[in-house]
C-alpha cells in the first residue's frame, strides 16, 4: 500500500485521493440528480466513477456522508455568489440588490436541472442528519433577508414587516417553480423565469401591503 504522500504515476497519495473525491462527486450530481438519493448506491457511485469501494470508504464513511459533501459544495457556491452579489451592489438601494442576489443563488440550479432536483427536492427528509443540515442552511439564508431588508428600512426604503415570513415564502415558492420549471417541456425561456423569480422577491421584501382595501383581509396593524 502507497505511503501517505508518496509518488505513484506521478500523483501524491493526497491528489489521487483528490482525484477520486472529484470523480465520486460528479458520479453522485449525476444519479442523485436524475435518479434521485433512494435510488443512488455505493457500488453504483463507484462504477460511475472508476472509483473503488476500498477507496471509496477511505474517502467516506458511507452513502450519507457523500451525500452531505455534495450538497455541502452545491449551498456553498450558492451562499458565495450570493456574497459576491451583495459585495458588487454595495450602496444600491435594495430595489437593486434584492433581484441580483436571488438570480446568483439561483445560478447554480438554473444552469443544471441535477443541481435543481438535488438542492430543492432530493434534500427534503432524506435523513435526520441531513435535513438538520438543510434547515441550517436555511437559517442562515434568513438571516441575509433579515439584514439587508432592515437595513433598507433604515435608510427608508420600505416598511419593516417579519422578515422571516417573507425569506420563507421566497423559499418555498422558488423551491417549487424552480424544480417545476425543470421538469416541464415545453418551458419558458431561463430569462424569463429569472424576470418572475426577481419580481417576486421584490413583491415579498418591498411592496407595500398597508394600501391593500380593506376588504382583503389584510391588516397592517398586525405584524409579528
Amino acid at each position: 500500500m502507497a505511503q501517505k504522500g508518496r509518488s505513484y504515476g506521478g500523483l501524491t497519495r493526497e491528489e489521487r485521493d483528490a482525484q477520486r473525491r472529484q470523480r465520486l462527486l460528479a458520479a453522485a450530481k449525476e444519479i442523485i440528480g436524475t435518479k434521485g438519493y433512494a435510488a443512488s448506491t455505493i457500488p453504483g457511485m463507484c462504477a460511475a466513477s472508476k472509483v473503488s469501494t476500498r477507496h471509496f470508504y477511505e474517502l467516506y464513511p458511507g452513502k450519507e456522508d457523500l451525500f452531505v459533501d455534495l450538497y455541502d459544495r452545491i449551498t456553498a457556491d450558492s451562499y458565495a455568489r450570493v456574497a459576491a452579489s451583495l459585495g458588487a451592489t454595495a450602496g444600491e438601494p435594495i430595489f437593486e440588490r434584492v433581484p441580483a442576489a436571488v438570480l446568483a443563488y439561483l445560478d447554480p440550479m438554473l444552469k443544471d436541472t441535477r443541481v435543481a432536483r438535488i438542492a430543492f427536492v432530493e434534500i427534503m427528509g432524506a435523513s435526520p442528519r441531513i435535513e438538520k443540515l438543510r434547515l441550517g442552511y436555511r437559517e442562515t439564508l434568513v438571516e441575509i433577508v433579515s439584514t439587508e431588508c432592515a437595513a433598507a428600512v433604515r435608510r427608508g426604503e420600505i416598511r419593516d414587516r417579519d422578515w422571516r415570513f417573507a425569506a420563507l415564502a421566497l423559499v418555498g415558492a422558488v423551491t417549487a417553480i424552480v424544480y417545476d420549471w425543470a421538469l416541464r417541456r415545453p418551458r419558458s425561456s431561463r430569462e424569463a423565469l429569472e424576470n418572475q423569480l426577481a419580481g417576486l422577491a421584490l413583491v415579498l421584501f418591498t411592496s407595500d401591503p398597508v394600501y391593500l382595501p380593506a376588504s382583503s383581509g389584510y391588516r397592517p396593524d398586525v405584524q409579528r
